[in-house]
């Protein structure tokens, strides 16, 4: 299995001197619910599907419940949830009032890894092994209609 990618060409007209490049994009195959992932963890243990979706069910609201709570939520070896804010400045902190402030709140998820003691890269363990191939029989923008990815 891997990882496939799609090469675009960069038309930036604020930056002319990356026009005519390209990059890579992810491509999604698919999409994995709740539920067809609560099959494929029944199938690898002797968990039920009812018993494993109890229990994401159940994580989810425990989650939720403890990041309204100021907390960051580790899950060992997959990562953790920490809540934040985005805000308008003011001039003076008695100035600041929440619910007119803070324009928006969001939950980050950051996966597992551990940083190289040399470069300080920090290597996410779900990284690991991933390859990447093109994906085949697209067309590249600038091609042309007739002419398909390689």
């Amino acid at each position: 299995m891997s990882v496939k990618y799609k090469l675009y060409q960069i038309i930036d007209h604020r930056h002319p001197s990356r026009n005519g490049k390209w990059f890579a994009k992810t491509y999604t195959r698919d999409v994995l619910h709740t539920t067809d992932l609560t099959q494929i963890i029944s199938k690898r243990c002797t968990v039920t599907e009812a018993d494993t979706l109890a229990v994401v069910s159940a994580l989810k609201d425990i989650i939720k419940e403890q990041l309204a709570d100021g907390h960051r939520v580790v899950l060992d070896g997959f990562g953790y949830f920490h809540t934040g804010i985005k805000s308008v400045a003011v001039d003076h902190p008695a100035d600041f009032k929440p619910e007119e402030h803070i324009k928006r709140v969001f939950t980050d998820f950051v996966p597992a890894g551990s940083s190289d003691p040399i470069t300080h890269h920090i290597r996410r363990s779900f990284n690991d092994g991933i390859k990447f191939e093109e994906m085949q029989d697209y067309s590249r923008p600038g091609d042309g209609p007739d002419i398909k990815g390689t």
